[in-house]
């Protein structure tokens, strides 16, 4: 029987990155402040400061169950610690918030703009396919984890 693979052309992270880089390419060529600097900067500094956090503390717990968190590389066990416990994503959690935070705190529209596109490319592409890879190769064990634990928050 053939090895289950994941087929994405690249790392999630690309993917989601692309239409915030072209935001934040507009954003260089105009000003779209939409917010007082000093608001911009007290909203955005905190969700890409609790997105960093989200972020580190997901490949903690990764690291930590022996557990490489590159994403396209295999697995052979369900991580339901830490983040893990409210999220079956935390770790596009934290890029969504820290993007998100990144947007507000430069006062960006565009990369603000970026961001639901690259979530949509996560949401409607990449998650499924690792939903899928995850359901072939962890099965009924994966089945319950999803059962028990939301895919986003």
């Amino acid at each position: 029987m053939k090895e289950p693979e994941l087929n994405l052309p690249t790392y999630p992270f690309v993917l989601f990155g692309i239409p915030v880089v072209i935001g934040l390419i507009v954003h260089f060529f105009w000003n779209s402040s939409f917010l007082p600097d000093i608001v911009a900067i007290g909203v955005g500094a905190p969700l890409f400061s609790l997105g960093v956090v989200l972020g580190l503390w997901s490949v903690y717990t990764m690291v930590s169950q022996g557990e490489h968190p590159e994403p396209g590389r295999g697995t052979n066990q369900i991580i339901a610690n830490g983040p893990f416990r409210f999220s079956r994503n935390p770790s596009y959690v934290a890029l969504v918030l820290t993007t998100i935070g990144v947007g507000i705190g430069i006062n960006s529209i565009p990369v603000l703009i970026g961001v639901p596109v690259g979530f949509a490319v996560l949401a409607l592409w990449v998650v499924p396919a690792e939903e899928r890879y995850l359901s072939a190769v962890l099965q009924d064990p994966y089945a319950a984890y999803c059962a028990k634990v939301r895919r986003w928050v």
